[in-house]
């Protein structure tokens, strides 16, 4: 087994729980090639860590067990996996099918992602260091009675890294996968599980669906970069009466249709409309017209895939801001949030606020919001979900 050793600094750190090690904090030359497993050892030579090993990644190391050597097996998985299900035990007796049930190393799994869609689960691969332990995680999964289809999606990093592996591989059960549907809170969607973003849908949104939900009753409704209508959804059956969605993609506003015919077919209570571009531009648009809304929703993409990227991040969320901001009624409110791991908490809600500010507006009674229960984050740099809402001032 591969053999590696790192400084002491780190090894305080790892000692600690953090879960990755880079190629440039390596102490030691590695001649193997091959992906797999690997031993970290401390200064002494004594075993530190077990994990994964992916020389063609500048993150190398993934812990997968701290201090104790223990055998990699079906039985170790298992274990991990069954601890993640009944830490959501709950969300099934929420009216809610779909869900993320492995969160990557914050259960135990560095690298790697499950979503449950009703009887469809999707695993995504981070790391091809998995791809040898496939078979495993398949039996695992199958230790549950509603599994019918295990779907295999791929990071752009793991795409090309393996002529067995394609993105949207059916691991187990019949193909072609045909749209998947599952609930929310009692509410039903439809997802493409193959193809669409991430595993299909954003999991991670729905506590902060359901707080949209609860706030919508009477309200005109603007959702910003709406994709598939999971916010939408929600504002409509929490009684909203008018709606307007705004995204560049075509096919996403296509699906967000079609889950509100799957919710709503009787469409004569609410009014909803449908802009297809840029987000910016059509708010820009929309200011022109003297549009206004009882609650505008922002739900920008990562800005930020890198460090780098931040500065450029936190401009983009205070131009969202100021443009959203504009467009909401006298007594109105404002949701946005940030789903970009390099951009803090304490930053994006600054950021926001620098937006209000310039369009001459304040946040009053604000809440923040971060991950739900089936998205832990144990270790800092996962904790990219934040939101923020609030009532809408006039700057005095």
């Amino acid at each position: 087994m591969i053999k590696i050793k790192i400084s002491k600094t780190l090894e305080a750190k790892v000692r600690k729980g953090y879960p990755w090690v880079f190629k440039y904090q390596l102490q030691n030359e590695v001649k193997e090639s091959s992906d797999g497993l690997a031993v970290l050892y401390d200064h002494k030579n004594r075993f530190l860590a077990i994990g994964l090993w992916d020389p063609d990644s500048d993150l190398c190391f993934r812990v997968l067990n701290l201090l104790e050597p223990v055998k990699i097996d079906f039985e170790f998985f298992l274990k991990r996996f069954q601890k993640a299900l009944s830490l959501r035990e709950e969300l099934s007796g929420q009216g809610t099918t779909g869900y993320r049930v492995l969160n990557g190393e914050n259960d135990g799994f560095p690298g790697l992602i499950l979503d449950r869609y009703d009887k469809t689960w999707v695993l995504k691969v981070y790391t091809k260091s998995w791809f040898d332990h496939l078979d495993r995680i398949v039996e695992v999964i199958k230790t549950q009675k509603n599994v019918e289809h295990i779907v295999l999606r791929l990071a752009r990093n793991t795409a090309n890294s393996s002529s067995n592996f394609i993105d949207g591989k059916v691991l187990y059960g019949s193909t072609p996968i045909t749209s998947v549907q599952f609930s929310e809170n009692g509410l039903k969607f439809n997802v493409d599980v193959v193809k669409g973003q991430k595993t299909g849908f954003f999991l991670d949104q729905r506590e902060n669906r359901l707080q949209i939900k609860h706030i919508s009753s009477g309200l005109s409704v603007l959702n910003v970069f709406s994709y598939t209508g999971g916010f939408s959804i929600y504002a409509i059956s929490g009684g909203c009466k008018k709606l307007l969605e705004i995204d560049s993609n075509r096919f996403a506003l296509k699906s967000s249709l079609q889950n509100l015919q799957l919710n709503f077919p009787d469409r004569s209570n609410f009014e909803h409309q449908q802009l297809e571009g840029d987000a910016f531009e059509k708010l820009k648009e929309l200011k022109l017209k003297n549009s206004q809304f009882d609650l505008v929703i922002l739900d920008p993409p990562a800005f930020a895939r890198n460090k780098k990227h931040r500065p450029q991040a936190l401009e983009a969320y205070s131009r969202l801001a100021e443009l959203g901001v504009q467009l909401v009624a006298p007594g109105g409110r404002l949701f946005a949030a940030s789903c970009s791991a390099h951009v803090s908490a304490e930053e994006f809600f600054k950021a926001v606020n620098i937006g209000v500010a310039s369009a001459q507006k304040l946040l009053a009674e604000v809440s923040w919001t971060g991950h739900a229960v089936d998205h832990p984050t144990v270790f800092a740099e996962f904790q990219y979900l934040k939101a923020i809402v609030g009532w809408v001032k006039q700057k005095k």
